[in-house]
Formats: C-alpha cells, sequence, structure tokens
C-alpha cells in the first residue's frame, strides 16, 4: 500500500465520520430544541398537567435549608 492509496481511504474514513458526527449532532439539537420548547410551555403555564405538573408541584415546596457540619470530615481533611 503506498501512501496515496493510504491518504484516499484516510479521506473516505474521515468523511464517514464527519457525515455520521453531522447527523449525531442534528438528532441532538433537535431534542434540545423540543426540550427548549416544552421548557418554556411549561413556564408560560400552557402545558399539559400530566407527570411533569406534580415534578412541578414537588419543586414549589421549600424545604428547610441544610445545615453544614464541621466536625469529622473537615478534621480528616486536615490530617492528610
Amino acid at each position: 500500500m503506498d501512501f496515496d492509496e493510504f491518504a484516499r481511504g484516510f479521506r473516505e474514513r474521515t468523511a464517514a465520520r464527519l457525515v455520521e458526527f453531522e447527523k449525531t449532532l442534528g438528532k441532538a439539537q433537535d431534542e434540545v430544541e423540543k426540550a427548549a420548547q416544552q421548557a418554556a410551555k411549561e413556564a408560560s403555564g400552557g402545558g399539559a398537567m400530566g407527570a411533569s405538573g406534580k415534578a412541578r408541584e414537588a419543586e414549589d415546596r421549600q424545604t428547610p435549608p441544610r445545615r453544614r457540619t464541621t466536625g469529622q470530615v473537615k478534621s480528616v481533611l486536615r490530617r492528610g
């Protein structure tokens, strides 16, 4: 195999990988756009109240703030 054959094969493989990458990227971009549209729809209150409505209700509830403890972990880290 000489260099010209290698270079031609390399270009073909690279082109095929690029096409596959572009397909995958396009699908991912479509999914992101759909998710953004869905989020905007839900934020404006126009979304259907299904499982996402329950999730939103759970997020709206306030939980007590976590207390930070400076005990065993901090002292173990200082030993290192």
